[in-house]
């Protein structure tokens, strides 16, 4: 009666341990399943961005800030040379000292010939005849004004060959070594078209033989303007450098012809030693406004209604201003107020669709 009994109980136990085993497979099955299925949603449904990584609505406004501009800049020249000279001697025979070594300069012996000096002059009009006391006409002007220049007894601005005009270049050839009794002889001058300058392929060498009237030397073309290369005239007077030698460069001008300043220009070491071709392709020079102005920092698609450098911009409480465009870089242009208010009361702009078909009218 025991052993029927523990055999039934046994065969009770080993069903019940077989039925634990098959519901521990079932769950672990279902576990299984929803972590596949969860993966292949996560896999495969579109990802939805977090709320604060949404479109962001649009700007249409725009801090603005100033700074002093001067308009720095690099620009290439381009010079303009005129043509070589030729000089004709007025003396004849052999040329007994030569001072032309370091160019030739109004009022100094450029040469003696037969021992006797032969004066550069520098006059408004070239010399074309011997001179004495009581000639008149422009020639003897400007024979009176170059003797004033130089520092000799004269009368300045007369067409008349007076005392005082015989007794300054009656002194003006006794300083350079040759007497005089105050007539001027054509002879005794070589005209020179400056008041300073060098010459090439000169005749006057001692020992050579001179004759009027014949070539003495040549003198090289001058500097005669500097020409901007590919830019537009300011309506504002800039400052433009060259070779260390500052000058004005007047508003609406694109082009240098100052005559003092190219023989700066041209007397510098550094235009000394250009080619003719690095002369052709231009010098380099900066640019810059006379003074510095107050701009103001605005992107650059806060100005509208471009017309060439004139436009406009829109402050916040909806005041359109008119502006010049000074300068741009980096997605930023520099204004200037046109009607001259003070840029510290603009802060901010309209920008985008705030601007979107406005007019400067």
């Amino acid at each position: 009666m025991f052993r029927h009994e523990r055999g039934v109980k046994g065969k009770v136990d080993n069903k019940c341990h077989r039925h634990v085993n098959i519901a521990a497979w079932v769950i672990m099955s279902i576990v299984v399943a929803v972590a596949i299925t969860v993966g292949a949603c996560a896999m495969f449904m579109p990802d939805r961005p977090p709320a604060l990584l949404g479109a962001s609505g649009e700007v249409t406004q725009a801090k603005v800030s100033t700074q002093q501009y001067n308009g720095a800049q690099t620009v290439t020249l381009i010079p303009d040379i005129a043509s070589d000279r030729t000089i004709l001697g007025n003396s004849t025979g052999t040329v007994t000292a030569d001072y032309s070594g370091n160019g030739l300069s109004s009022g100094h012996a450029c040469m003696r010939v037969n021992d006797r000096a032969v004066i550069a002059l520098n006059t408004a009009l070239p010399l074309y005849r011997d001179l004495h006391v009581e000639d008149r006409g422009q020639d003897v002007r400007a024979l009176n004004n170059e003797l004033s220049r130089l520092g000799y007894q004269s009368d300045a601005d007369s067409d008349r060959y007076s005392w005082n005009t015989q007794q300054g270049w009656k002194r003006l050839m006794a300083d350079n070594g040759s007497d005089s009794d105050g007539a001027l002889l054509l002879s005794d001058i070589l005209w020179i078209p400056e008041q300073s300058v060098t010459v090439s392929n000169w005749q006057g060498t001692t020992g050579a033989s001179v004759t009027q009237g014949s070539q003495i030397g040549d003198i090289p073309g001058a500097l005669a303007k500097l020409s901007i290369k590919n830019t537009n005239p300011s309506d504002q007077d800039r400052v433009i450098t060259v070779f260390g030698q500052s000058t004005t460069l007047p508003a609406g001008q694109t082009a240098i012809d100052n005559a003092d300043y190219l023989k700066q220009v041209s007397a510098t070491e550094e235009y000394k030693t250009q080619t003719k071709d690095t002369l052709a392709a231009g010098i380099s020079g900066t640019l810059s406004l006379a003074q510095s102005i107050e701009a103001l920092r605005v992107p650059a698609g806060a100005v509208f209604g471009l017309n060439g450098s004139k436009g406009c911009i829109m402050t916040t409480d909806g005041t359109k201003h008119a502006v010049t465009v000074v300068g741009s870089s980096l997605g930023v242009s520099l204004v200037q107020l046109n009607d001259g208010g003070s840029t510290a009361s603009i802060t901010s702009v309209e920008i985008g669709s705030k601007i979107a078909g406005a007019t400067c009218s």
